[in-house]
């Protein structure tokens, strides 16, 4: 009997310290692999403090220990060297991202090709594989409707048709929602933009006025209606308000963003030029 218990206490003694061994390897491992976490962290403050290349370095670093980094870990990598003109490194891991996760990835992806690579064809193969993956929902990557991205992409590929289809997504799925006031006045004008270059003008202008009402203090939106008053003839209003968009823009109302350039921005220059070719004849 003696024996027996012997026996049953060794057996409980070495089950207890093989589990107790394998918990401390097991903590060591998460414990090792939280370190390394947060040393991924230090190094994007720093990116994001501007320190690019030890930022880098220690998040580059925390990424080849980390047993095994995820979409997010790159995701995270590729934004604020994204935002710091990094492209080399961002571009690199949005990409390392997108392969591990492309329904994570997909909508940020498609938005960074759109507005800082200006890969308008691969962007539009991304949000439109983005946008497939979700057909019972409209999807908003980064704030932006999608299909307003879309015709964006459209758009400056010169395929203005197509964007209108996409303006015309966009405007009534918000609409349906929640009326047309509520629609983002960038795309009315970006759609009365493709409309101008379709050279139907009327078209053109009706859109402006969309945006005007809107939004009043749209320079962009008189300078193109402007233009197109002047394409049907009408020097007298086109020039009123080519003169309307160079006041706004003189007084700050231009549309722009910290980190890229806007499709449809214009410049006090630009609208000067017009109003000296048409305006003064």
């Amino acid at each position: 009997m003696i024996k027996k218990r012997k026996k049953k206490w060794k057996k409980r003694l070495l089950i207890f310290f093989s589990s107790l061994i394998i918990l401390i390897i097991v903590l060591g491992i998460v414990f090792n692999q939280f370190v390394y976490m947060l040393i991924f962290h230090f190094g994007y403050s720093q990116v994001y403090n501007g320190n690019n290349e030890r930022g880098n370095k220690i998040m580059e670093y925390a990424i080849s220990k980390l047993k095994s980094p995820n979409a997010k870990i790159y995701h995270a990598l590729s934004v604020q060297n994204t935002k710091n003109g990094n492209y080399d490194i961002a571009i690199s891991s949005l990409e390392k991202s997108y392969r591990m996760n492309p329904n994570e990835a997909g909508a940020y992806y498609g938005w960074v090709l759109l507005y800082y690579y200006h890969d308008y064809e691969m962007a539009l193969e991304v949000l439109n594989r983005y946008d497939d993956s979700t057909p019972r929902f409209s999807d908003w990557p980064m704030g932006e409707c999608i299909h307003y991205l879309k015709g964006l992409a459209h758009k400056e590929l010169g395929d203005f048709k197509l964007a209108i289809q996409e303006f015309n997504i966009s405007i009534g799925n918000t609409s349906k929602k929640h009326g047309e006031d509520w629609v983002d006045y960038q795309v009315f004008l970006n759609k009365g933009i493709s409309f101008f270059y379709l050279e139907e003008y009327d078209k053109a202008i009706i859109e402006f006025d969309r945006v005007i009402k809107n939004y009043d203090k749209c320079s962009e939106a008189y300078y193109f209606k402007g233009l197109s008053q002047l394409k049907l003839l009408n020097s007298n209003l086109g020039c009123s308000n080519l003169n309307k968009a160079l006041s706004l823009i003189s007084q700050g109302y231009k549309s722009s963003d910290t980190y890229v350039e806007l499709f449809h921005e214009i410049y006090v220059q630009q609208v000067e030029q017009s109003i000296l070719e048409n305006c003064y004849n």
